[in-house]
């Protein structure tokens, strides 16, 4: 019987293994997939972090372990219990995973395999004997995106009572295709798998399913005399079958050398940029904020405190913008265009590095909405320190207490949803809800429907200040304003 460490507990702990007789599969069951088996007993190749050697497990790829990545993912799609089999290197790995906080609030069980060196088949068995539920099973050296884990659970809800081995049929984006498993498959099965396959139309993602009852199912057969994770699969291919569950759009990598992890970590680029993005965002805003989040994730940087820094940084922005003077007024709108590429880090902080709060989201939408108002209110002060018209005065003060009005509404929306819930999330939702709408006013609003984009309006603002048209900006920023707490106002109940 393997030896099981709990990540909460410094005492060594033999778990017995539950009876899988009797048991019916059901879809239920599987939507709920609690259970995850992850292999990191390999004695592979390890790499020095401050003059100590670590085994590639522990290597950061954005800005997280690669095992603690793992981890993280599966959980982000509903895995509670976590068996993480270990080896020769059990000590170092159990060690530095228990001192991370986000490690230690779930429950993960570090399984000691004594004969790991007879084959990865061994671990798994050494992991799959842990649990009697339906489980998945992956490598820790393996990132996958979480739309990728997404459709491969709602892939195996079609057909939970067999098991399944997430695949790419998209060969031409694989990475290092003489190091990937082949696959051939025929009517939706694995008919054949292998490094040295020549005729195949599929790549092993190196994530698998398994149904309830299967995990004694795999102790059994390495008890047998299996020894390698292919032994297992093959004798299940040869049974009742293994299913080929093909994932759209699959964003994964293998992470065995330097050149993989750098191409790793260019996957996880691709995963901060949203499909919803415009082409602002898209051409420059993302160009620079991606790297800049990549780099930050380095130093674990919190997503809270990016978004601090952009808000203050945005003040300061706007303070030089009030004094009415051009340079400070073209320096003030580059710092506002700075603020609004870096403004994205913190959402693509909190995906890269699954750090997502009801708090964040919350923090996000105020201080978003109120650094615009600011923003724009100080362009009626540079309005009227240079005419010395009351209008843009107050004009300016309908701006800040309408702009505050709307912040507070969409911060409220925000955390009454219980959950992560970004700003822009929140635009789209309120852009649905007005476009659903056939009055007049909402069709009106529908035809400028993209310019209120914060990465629109910040450039747009950015390229009038620095040609001097400060004021046409000021009085495009104040009838927006008016429009969007109208807008709010009607449909925020409605999304």
């Amino acid at each position: 019987m393997p030896k099981a460490f709990n990540s909460t507990a410094a005492e060594i702990v033999t778990e017995e293994a539950e009876n899988p007789a009797n048991h019916t599969h059901s879809s239920t069951d599987v939507l709920k997939m609690e259970h995850a088996v992850i292999l990191a007993a390999g004695n592979g190749q390890r790499f020095q972090e401050k003059g100590v050697k670590l085994p590639k497990v522990l290597l950061k790829v954005g800005g997280l372990r690669l095992l603690e990545r793992a981890i993280l993912a599966l959980n982000q799609v509903g895995v509670k219990h976590f068996y993480i089999v270990v080896g020769q290197y059990r000590a170092q790995i159990i060690e530095i995973m228990s001192k991370i906080d986000r490690i230690k609030a779930l429950d993960v069980n570090f399984v000691y395999c004594e004969n790991h060196n007879e084959g990865n088949g061994v671990s798994f068995g050494a992991g799959a004997s842990q649990t009697n539920a339906p489980f998945f099973l992956t490598m820790s050296d393996h990132i996958f995106s979480i739309p990728t884990l997404q459709n491969f659970v709602k892939d195996v809800a079609q057909n939970p009572d067999i098991p399944s081995l997430a695949c790419d049929a998209n060969l031409a984006e694989v990475f290092d295709m003489d190091d990937a498993t082949k696959v051939v498959s025929r009517d939706e099965k694995i008919y054949d798998i292998g490094k040295e396959i020549p005729n195949y139309d599929l790549v092993d993602m190196g994530l698998f399913y398994f149904p309830k009852g299967y995990g004694q199912k795999v102790a059994r057969k390495v008890e047998n005399g299996a020894k390698s994770v292919s032994d297992i699969i093959n004798q299940f291919i040869a049974e009742t079958g293994v299913r080929t569950a093909v994932v759209p759009e699959a964003l994964w990598q293998d992470v065995d050398n330097p050149s993989m992890r750098k191409e790793a970590e260019k996957r996880l680029v691709k995963t901060l940029v949203k499909k919803t993005d415009g082409w602002v965002s898209k051409n420059i805003n993302r160009v620079f904020s991606t790297r800049t989040s990549m780099f930050l994730s380095k130093f674990n940087t919190s997503p809270n405190a990016v978004t601090t820094f952009v808000f203050f940084f945005t003040l300061y922005g706007a303070y030089l913008v009030s004094s009415g003077e051009y340079m400070k007024i073209a320096i003030g709108a580059l710092i506002f265009q700075i603020a609004s590429i870096l403004d994205g880090c913190d959402g693509e902080l909190a995906r890269l590095m699954y750090k997502g709060s009801k708090f964040g989201a919350w923090f996000d939408t105020i201080t978003d909405n109120i650094r615009y108002i600011a923003f724009f209110a100080a362009l009626g002060i540079a309005g009227y320190v240079n005419t010395g018209s009351d209008i843009y005065y107050y004009s300016a003060i309908i701006v800040t207490v309408m702009g505050l009005y709307t912040a507070f509404i969409m911060g409220r929306y925000v955390w009454n949803q219980g959950g992560p819930l970004t700003n822009l999330e929140v635009t789209k939702k309120v852009d649905e809800a007005n476009s659903q709408s056939n009055s007049f006013f909402s069709q009106f609003v529908n035809k400028f429907r993209g310019i209120e984009k914060q990465d629109v309006s910040a450039f747009m603002l950015f390229i009038l200040c620095l040609v001097g048209l400060y004021q046409v900006m000021f009085w495009i920023a104040f009838i927006g304003v008016i429009v969007a707490a109208i807008t709010v106002t009607k449909s925020i109940g409605k999304a």
